[in-house]
């Protein structure tokens, strides 16, 4: 599925490059970008859920992120493309960013900077990962949706939603439970 796909391309064209650049081993990088994917599409799927965020992102694909970076992935590295993954963090993240970051460092043993080095420099290249699907199998707005939907259902069925604990605390009591799975998923 699109995480697999977006998987493997940063651990074979970027993951070394990474690595080269902020002296992270590869094997760390990877592991960041697996769960960043993960909570990526949690949220990419939640915030989909609302009609003028999904019509957001549709437009971002087409205008900004039409798959031309994955040609040129040492392009990530500038400093705008670095500028343009925090804005995108943000806009998909929202308050939540800072909870996802933490809990990858918590995981990793990163520092924070670490961290979000790596997740500023992946998102781009994620959402060129959804541009080119986009513009190759001429998708509309509802076949992004659709592939969100359905890549939600794959991560949840890999790991079970309980995985992303405190990033997934939809209502701020500072856990995961049955409220914020039921948030989640509507």
């Amino acid at each position: 599925m699109f995480k697999e796909l977006a998987q493997d391309f940063i651990m074979k064209q970027v993951s070394n490059q990474i690595e080269k650049a902020t002296g992270i081993d590869a094997d760390l990088i990877n592991k960041v970008t697996d769960e960043w994917l993960g909570s990526m599409i949690l949220w990419l799927a939640k915030n989909a859920g609302t009609p003028e965020w999904a019509e957001w992102l549709f437009n971002a694909i087409k205008k900004d992120h039409d798959g031309s970076i994955l040609d040129n992935v040492e392009a990530v590295f500038a400093p705008e493309k670095q500028e343009e993954g925090n804005k995108i963090l943000d806009h998909i993240l929202g308050n939540k960013k800072n909870v996802i970051e933490t809990q990858i460092w918590k995981d990793t043993g990163l520092n924070i900077s670490q961290v979000s080095s790596i997740l500023k420099t992946v998102a781009p290249l994620v959402l060129g990962m959804l541009g080119k699907q986009t513009k190759e199998k001429w998708f509309g707005l509802d076949d992004i949706v659709g592939l969100i939907s359905n890549e939600k259902e794959e991560v949840t069925k890999k790991w079970g939603l309980w995985i992303f604990g405190s990033i997934l605390d939809q209502d701020g009591d500072g856990d995961f439970d049955a409220m914020d799975a039921f948030k989640l998923l509507t």
